[in-house]
């Protein structure tokens, strides 16, 4: 939803405004060409106005919030009643603890999916400079690891299937095979359909 409006003629004199309009209008396109498959949306937590941006994915009849950029914590309340599913990014196995715990003591609510990004995957995570300047080093693989088998502990805990998909630096089938290896139910993909012609990127930029 970051600037989702920025085509509409209303858009720089009434950003935000303009934003959480064109949410509706945009899942309802997306609901046309997508038919019966899943309609999702991506809402940063550094967002300004965030609940209000939730409220309105909510109320054009989204199907699942992917919510990161910070920690999504009040995101089981603003979708309270509603029929959409929620899913936390998180980057590493405290991250993921810390959300999926007050959740549940909160909310009594578990994610119905969890994306884990990695330092390649674009976006604000919680990687360090150092980190990322020697990522040859860095064994993200074992932190995969550890957050599936949390994650599963849970789901089996609490009976309920919540999948587990992987980004970062995925392009190739070998890329998501070897993410299903690490025990990912699923990949996220990004930079892979920049150039596709649905991308709404400048012919300059693909």
């Amino acid at each position: 939803t970051a600037q989702i409006g920025y085509r509409d003629p209303e858009f720089d004199a009434k950003p935000i405004e303009t934003n959480l309009r064109v949410i509706g209008e945009e899942v309802s396109k997306a609901r046309k060409i997508g038919g019966n498959g899943i309609i999702g949306v991506n809402i940063m937590v550094a967002t300004k106005r965030y609940e209000e941006y939730v409220k309105a994915a909510v109320e054009a009849g989204v199907d699942l919030i992917i919510s990161g950029a910070g920690l999504p914590m009040t995101l089981p309340a603003l979708v309270e009643g509603a029929k959409t599913k929620i899913a936390p990014i998180v980057s590493s196995l405290k991250s993921a603890q810390v959300i999926c715990k007050y959740w549940i003591k909160k909310y009594n609510r578990l994610p119905d999916l969890v994306v884990i990004e990695g330092p390649l995957a674009g976006g604000h995570l919680g990687f360090s400079t150092e980190q990322l300047a020697d990522l040859e080093h860095f064994d993200f693989e074992e932190e995969i690891r550890k957050i599936v088998r949390y994650i599963k502990e849970l789901a089996s805990e609490y009976v309920k299937k919540i999948p587990v998909a992987v980004a970062g630096g995925i392009y190739t089938r070998q890329d998501a095979e070897h993410a299903f290896e690490l025990g990912a139910d699923a990949v996220q993909m990004g930079t892979r359909f920049v150039t596709t012609q649905e991308c709404d990127a400048s012919k300059e930029y693909k």
